[in-house]
This record gives structure tokens, sequence and C-alpha cells, in this order.
């Protein structure tokens, strides 16, 4: 196994980290994690949050618009509606690890569950770990 970087690998890999990079973007993907959604029921699913991911019906589109052009989402067409679910369905497991990472709090970056967090980097003062 090599350990060069293919850059058309990390250039894909880049372009899904990008599609994570926002809130609405998260919310509509933990809304997807329970099955799929019409963007009418994302709409109401996520109008409810008092927060950045609270977004419009023409927002919440140009949102799953960067998920799919991304391979993070797709969609089929049912009648009128158009359905959307998880493409990369692996993505669970992802926010289940950020979760843990984060503890109860939601604040503690010290140590993960595997205890990545607090070596060599917690001593040195990296900004991720303090």
């Amino acid at each position: 196994m090599s350990d060069i970087i293919d850059p058309a690998q990390l250039q894909r890999e880049t372009a899904i980290f990008k599609a994570l990079s926002s809130e609405a973007r998260l919310a509509i993907i933990y809304a997807l994690k329970g099955g799929e959604k019409s963007v009418g029921e994302l709409v109401e699913m996520l109008g409810l949050l008092e927060c950045a991911c609270s977004v419009e019906r023409t927002n919440i589109s140009k949102h799953l618009a960067v998920l799919k052009e991304a391979g993070i989402v797709c969609c089929r067409d049912e009648g009128l509606k158009r359905i959307y679910s998880l493409a990369l369905p692996c993505l669970a497991s992802v926010f289940d690890c950020v979760g843990a990472a984060l503890g109860s709090t939601g604040t503690d970056l010290s140590s993960g569950p595997c205890g990545c967090r607090g070596g060599q980097s917690a001593k040195m003062g990296n900004k991720w770990t303090q």
C-alpha cells in the first residue's frame, strides 16, 4: 500500500468536506438519516429549528443541489415531488464519531472515545484541542 495521496481522490474528498461545511447542509443530512424526504418535508422539519439551519424552501433547494453535486445525496421524482435520500449513508457513522468525540456536553474535544485527541497535539497546544 502506497503512502502517496492520489490527487484526484483528494479532490473528491475535499469536495465532500466542503459540502459538509454548512449548518444547514448538516441539518439536512441529519434529517435524511431517518429516511428519504421531500423538499417540503425538509422545509417543515428544518423550519422549526431556531438556528442558522432554519431555512426557507429556496435555500434548502440550493443546499440540496450542493449536496447532490458532491455525491452526498441523490433524488428521484415521485409525481410532482422530488424525493431526496442519502447517497452516502456511511456519513451517519461520521456524525456518530463526531458526537462521541464531543461527549455529552458537546464541547470537550480533549480526548475522544479512542483516546486520539489527548496525545502530542494536545501537549503542543494545537488550536484544534483548545
